[in-house]
């Protein structure tokens, strides 16, 4: 594989049975040298693995300038701007496009890692903590937002589980991805044990399933929306989401993601 691009191996198992399991891994090749890091990732340079996580965590919490959560109300009619209307917001889950101007009705604001598993008591307007953090907040219709509750993402939406839609999957992965990243004791775990005494408490700040987010990373690649969502937030919050600006980022962490769910165990941080 001298050639720079994306390729897929196909892997087939066929036991004594005659029952056969295929699983696809996506494998990206990068230009010779790796990466061209901007500058702003340039201490990241030739890591992989945990050293790169943790090389990115140092990144994206050096000079964070937080808002409070009250703030956000009049940031993400910029962040989540529609592309064809700049006067109107595009919402999460649903892709709804409504009138800019918070009038606390229209919108209101979705934490994509749920408020009750960040690890802190319900956010407040005053507050300035990982709740009020830019990159894990969208504007959501509010019914949408009940719908979605805390529950964790998965392919389908049941009492326990949501499914995001095919439009906002890999964002809603590369959101997750980013809280992993950027704060100390988050964790990933493939089915979450619901326990209501847990919300709002570190002993639950707990996101599910990382198989299905790395899947859908790929699945519904980084687009213009992200990017300028992305380049909004700096401008405010002054740090980035590594996972938009490279998304090779993900596989020199984790590895190559299989394109089939597999079981992908507990990921603590």
């Amino acid at each position: 594989m001298s050639q720079a691009g994306s390729y897929t191996i196909t892997y087939i198992a066929i036991d004594d049975s005659g029952n056969e399991a295929t699983v696809n891994l996506v494998i990206t090749v990068s230009e010779a040298g790796g990466l061209t890091l901007s500058a702003y990732y340039e201490s990241a340079d030739g890591l992989t693995g945990e050293a790169l996580l943790l090389e990115l965590r140092d990144i994206v919490n050096t000079n964070i300038t937080r808002v409070s959560y009250g703030d956000t109300r009049y940031i993400l009619d910029d962040t989540d701007e529609d592309p064809n209307d700049p006067t109107k917001v595009l919402t999460i889950y649903d892709r709804s496009s409504v009138t800019e101007v918070w009038d606390g009705t229209t919108w209101n604001r979705e934490h994509v890692w749920p408020n009750s598993r960040l690890g802190v008591p319900s956010v407040d307007n005053s507050d300035v903590n990982i709740a009020s953090d830019l990159h894990n907040l969208r504007a959501a219709i509010p019914s949408v937002n009940s719908s979605r509750s805390n529950k964790w993402y998965d392919t389908t939406t049941t009492a326990e589980t949501y499914f995001p839609g095919d439009a906002d999957k890999g964002d809603v992965a590369r959101i997750i991805l980013y809280m992993y990243m950027a704060y100390t004791g988050m964790q990933i775990v493939d089915v979450i044990t619901v326990d209501e005494s847990t919300n709002y408490t570190p002993e639950g700040r707990y996101m599910a399933r990382f198989a299905i987010l790395l899947e859908w990373h790929l699945a519904d690649p980084v687009d213009d929306f992200e990017r300028n969502r992305n380049e909004v937030i700096y401008g405010v919050q002054n740090n980035r989401n590594p996972f938009i600006d490279y998304p090779e980022f993900v596989e020199m962490i984790w590895g190559s993601i299989p394109t089939t769910s597999t079981n992908a165990g507990q990921y603590a941080n």
